[in-house]
């Protein structure tokens, strides 16, 4: 697979003659990035200033900041994200000038930061741990830098030098003396060290000297098993030890992340909402952004390596649901915090600058390499947003659109917008959340073909994760200007506690049972910004009345969300019965997304439901 290319942040509407318009505003991937810019750009509190993100370099006494002990942090990530998702020049000349400053700031023996802590065995603690993970986000955020400036020879001999600082440290941190010192340390905890087999990697990459990734080869088998760990360090240092299975191919350590995912899995650590907490502890109370990041980044990882469905409906799980769920108006990503029911609003706000709002930034730069991707034959689009992809002479368009005549549907337009000559396939992922999926390609207006099947069997859609999928394969001679239309009739699930599947048919008419309910990729909420009442002490009891069928479900559906950035985003109106009083009232379900572009608030998707005929 090669990378998708380009990810057009504004999309300019076509005009099609079939009854269909395409969205006002952008994809939610672009309007996810925008967002991060806004708030580097505009929110002032505080200010993404060189200072500020250098203060974990410079260590300036008169200007402090929090975490400045974590030297590196901030200001790697930044450097890393931006690099990876730059808009043009003006974010390159930030770069450039921030690097210019950060250079003089590296010390004699390759590190950055405070310069007297020892790190001989008897020495290391958590200040030392502190240390070493900033550094390690600095270390990635050079070599992301250099791949956009690769005539910047000093940035690389920076990157070496601090690469070599952990070469000669490896030995004293790998002891278990120091493991057993810092056990249970949280994000000051071993995990600070491991995390370094990311850095290295991509320094092995980019000096070709084979000694960096021996050693980052032996940071997995130094990671503890889960426990009660940082779930951010633990899956960072997973995908670091995939990177390094992406250069050699070396089979045990693809299964060694594999058995780690799988115990993930079974432990009951990935919640329904599609992410993990920010501790491996069952009732730890709030998520973070940096985590599902690199959970997000991890499952597509694995998808590539392995090609298993199961690994890719976990990343668009993990996106569609707590990923974007985790962003806030402000543009930040960070924690929000959970009750039995779902989202609580956060004490402390939990805005994340520190080290969330850029880790975010830096997954969404996965999503779009991932969105569209190139086959032997032509391109398939495997995770269902906008985007573009160019690879040689055939380029594909994939806009969302909104069908008049069946609003009930989730609908796209694939624009050839460049054809080779000869055969070309635009191979369609049906995923396991759909019912079917149709595609009609036409020309000037007039149809010339049509294609539909259902989704990729019965289990798939009865299951939250599909183990299997399949393609909806178009192969045809393209020619410039032909068009896509595809529509993605939803299923409607309902979990249980213990992830298992129902049908709304399953579902009792008198009594209740618990549920959470999907409708296609959505995990679906009751917010109190949209239905204040709803949350109104006493309603842990409350019964959502759901439609007898199908046809029902139809009936109270809307896809055209009134969210900004919710592109066809689903709203259920259904009845409810409140647990305090005897009125019949009114609720509306949305995906719990939405509350993305608001300040925080209860954000409930576990609810007691029954089926009502009326």
């Amino acid at each position: 697979m090669t990378r998708f290319l380009s990810l057009l942040l504004m999309l300019p509407l076509l005009s099609f003659p079939l009854s269909l318009s395409a969205q006002n505003n952008d994809d939610l991937v672009a309007e996810s990035i925008n967002r991060v810019f806004y708030r580097f750009d505009e929110v002032k509190e505080p200010a993404f200033s060189d200072d500020f993100i250098l203060a974990d370099v410079m260590l300036n006494p008169d200007q402090p900041r929090r975490f400045s002990d974590f030297s590196g942090d901030i200001s790697g990530r930044f450097l890393g994200a931006v690099a990876m998702t730059s808009r043009g020049e003006k974010d390159d000349l930030q770069l450039q000038r921030l690097m210019g400053k950060l250079l003089p700031c590296q010390r004699a023996d390759g590190r950055f930061g405070n310069e007297s802590l020892s790190f001989t065995a008897a020495d290391i603690g958590p200040d030392q741990m502190a240390l070493l993970w900033g550094n390690g986000r600095l270390l990635v955020g050079l070599l992301e830098y250099h791949e956009r400036f690769p005539e910047e020879t000093a940035v690389l001999e920076a990157a070496t030098r601090l690469g070599d600082f952990l070469l000669k440290v490896f030995d004293e941190c790998a002891t278990e003396e120091v493991m057993t010192r810092v056990r249970g340390m949280a994000a000051n905890g071993f995990i600070c060290f491991t995390q370094f087999n990311e850095g290295l990697e991509l320094l092995a990459r980019a000096t070709k000297e084979e000694h960096y990734r021996d050693t980052a080869k032996r940071m997995e088998a130094l990671l503890e098993p889960r426990g009660i760990q940082h779930t951010h360090g633990y899956l960072t240092t997973l995908r670091g030890h995939m990177l390094i299975y992406e250069t050699t191919g070396e089979e045990e350590l693809l299964a060694a992340v594999e058995a780690r995912f799988a115990d993930m899995e079974e432990s009951g650590s990935i919640m329904i909402n599609g992410g993990l907490l920010e501790f491996f502890k069952e009732d730890y109370d709030r998520d973070e952004g940096c985590t599902e990041a690199d959970f997000l980044r991890l499952c597509l990882q694995l998808w590539r390596a392995t090609g298993k469905e199961q690994y890719l409906v976990r990343a668009e799980h993990c996106l569609n649901n707590i990923f974007y769920a985790n962003q806030f108006e402000t543009g930040d990503f960070g924690h929000r915090c959970f009750n039995k029911q779902g989202y609580i609003p956060h004490a402390g706000g939990a805005r994340a600058w520190w080290c969330c709002t850029m880790h975010g930034l830096r997954a969404l730069h996965d999503v779009i390499d991932f969105g569209l991707t190139a086959i032997d034959d032509g391109v398939q689009v495997n995770l269902w947003h906008e985007g573009s992809f160019k690879d040689g002479a055939f380029q594909v368009k994939l806009q969302q659109i909104t069908l008049p005549e069946k609003p009930h549907l989730l609908a796209f337009m694939a624009e050839v917008v460049a054809a080779p000559e000869g055969e070309q396939t635009l191979a369609l992922r049906v995923p396991g959340w759909a019912k079917s999926l149709s595609a009609t390609v036409s020309r000037d207006g007039q149809s010339l073909e049509e294609m539909k099947t259902e989704s990729p069997s019965a289990a798939a859609v009865s299951r939250l994760i599909a183990q299997e999928g399949t393609l909806l394969n178009l192969r045809r001679q393209w020619r410039n200007g032909e068009a896509v239309v595809i529509q993605i009739d939803c299923a409607l699930r309902l979990a249980d506690r213990a992830g298992q599947i129902h049908t709304l048919a399953e579902l009792p008419d008198s009594g209740a049972e618990e549920r959470a309910l999907f409708f296609g990729p959505w995990l679906m909420g009751v917010d109190a910004h949209t239905t204040p009442m709803f949350h109104g002490e006493p309603y842990l009891q409350n019964i959502l009345l759901l439609p007898e069928d199908d046809a029902g479900v139809s009936a109270v559906l809307s896809m055209t969300s009134k969210e900004p950035g919710n592109l066809q985003a689903p709203e259920l109106t259904l009845s409810y019965v409140h647990q305090g009083f005897f009125d019949l009232c009114t609720v509306v379900m949305q995906p719990i997304a939405a509350q993305s572009y608001r300040p925080q608030t209860t954000v409930s998707y576990w609810h007691w439901m029954r089926r009502s005929a009326s």
